[in-house]
C-alpha cells in the first residue's frame, strides 16, 4: 500500500480512497474557532470605546450648550390664569429669564405647577431657540363642602381641594357632612350624587339653575334634602341613584307649581314618596 502524500497543510488520500478528498489537519477547527472568538472580544471592547467616548463627548457638548447664552430664555408667556395669578405661576415653575431652555425639563416644572390646589392640569412646551410656554387649566367649583375645618370649594373630583375665599362665596352648599377623611362611604357616594345633580342645573336650566340652588343637607344615611334660594320649602331627593331622572322629574313639578301659583302653598316636595311618584304637600 502507498503511503499518503503530504501537500502543505493537507493530505491527499490515496489508495483505497479513490475520491481523492482533501481534509484538515486534527484540531484544526478549535484553532480556527479559538482566533475567531479573540477577533470578536478585540472588535467587542473597541466599539465599547468608542460607544463610551461618543457617549461622554455627547454629554460634554449638551452641557456647554445647557450654558450656552444662546439658549437663554428671553421670555415666558403663561395662559389660562384665572384665580391664580401669571405671577404665582411663575413663582412655582422656578424658571426665570436667566434659566437655560435647553437644560430645564418641562416635565418637572409641570409638576411643580400642578402642584398648586388650584391648577387641575398644566402644559409646558419650549419654543426654540429661547421662549418657554406655560399653559395652565384651573379647576372650576361646582359647589362649596362644609366642614367643620370651614367651607371648601368641589370640583367634579367630588373631593375638597381649596378653602373657600370670602368674596367667592355664590355656590351651592352641601351640608351635614363630618370630618371628611373619616367621612362613611355612603356620604361620600351621595356627595357625588349631589355634584351630579349640580352639574345638570348648571347646563343653563331657567327652572332650576345652579345659581338658585342653595343648599343640599346629605344626612348620616346618605339621604338628600334640597333647599332652593327662592322657596322656603324642602324637597326630598332620597337616596335614589337616578340623579338625571329626579332632575327632570322635579324640573317638571315647579314648571307646574308656577304655573298654578302654588308656591306659596307647598310646604315640601318628596321625591322619596315612592319609586315612581312625587308627593306635594300643602
Amino acid at each position: 500500500m502507498k503511503k499518503p502524500v503530504k501537500q502543505g497543510g493537507w493530505r491527499l488520500r490515496t489508495g483505497s480512497d479513490r475520491s481523492g478528498r482533501l481534509t484538515r489537519p486534527a484540531g484544526y477547527a478549535a484553532s480556527a474557532s479559538s482566533w475567531f472568538i479573540g477577533r470578536l472580544a478585540v472588535l467587542g471592547v473597541a466599539l465599547a470605546c468608542l460607544l463610551a467616548l461618543v457617549v461622554l463627548g455627547g454629554l460634554l457638548v449638551w452641557q456647554q450648550l445647557g450654558q450656552s447664552a444662546f439658549f437663554q430664555i428671553t421670555a415666558i408667556r403663561i395662559d389660562g390664569c384665572v384665580r391664580i395669578t401669571q405671577k404665582q405661576v411663575l413663582a412655582l415653575s422656578g424658571v426665570d429669564v436667566h434659566s437655560n431652555l435647553l437644560a430645564l425639563s418641562p416635565r418637572r416644572i409641570r409638576t411643580k405647577i400642578e402642584a398648586h390646589d388650584w391648577i387641575e392640569s398644566a402644559t409646558v412646551s419650549r419654543k426654540w431657540p429661547n421662549r418657554l410656554q406655560i399653559t395652565v387649566r384651573e379647576r372650576q367649583p361646582l359647589a362649596l363642602l362644609s366642614l367643620p375645618e370651614g367651607l371648601y370649594y368641589t370640583d367634579h373630583f367630588a373631593k375638597p381641594f381649596a378653602r373657600a375665599l370670602p368674596g367667592d362665596l355664590d355656590f351651592p352648599v352641601i351640608t351635614g357632612l363630618s370630618s371628611w377623611d373619616g367621612l362613611p362611604n355612603r356620604q361620600r357616594q351621595a356627595v357625588k350624587q349631589a355634584l351630579n345633580l349640580i352639574r345638570l342645573a348648571d347646563r343653563g336650566g331657567v327652572v332650576l339653575p345652579a345659581q338658585g340652588i342653595s343648599e343640599i343637607n346629605i344626612d348620616a344615611d346618605g339621604a338628600m334634602i334640597m333647599f332652593l334660594v327662592s322657596r322656603p320649602f324642602p324637597i326630598y331627593l332620597g337616596k335614589s341613584p337616578a340623579v338625571s331622572l329626579n332632575y327632570h322629574r322635579l324640573v317638571r313639578v315647579l314648571s307646574q307649581l308656577h304655573r298654578e301659583r302654588a308656591f306659596t302653598e307647598t310646604s315640601a316636595i318628596r321625591m322619596d314618596y315612592l319609586p315612581d311618584r312625587v308627593l306635594v304637600e300643602r
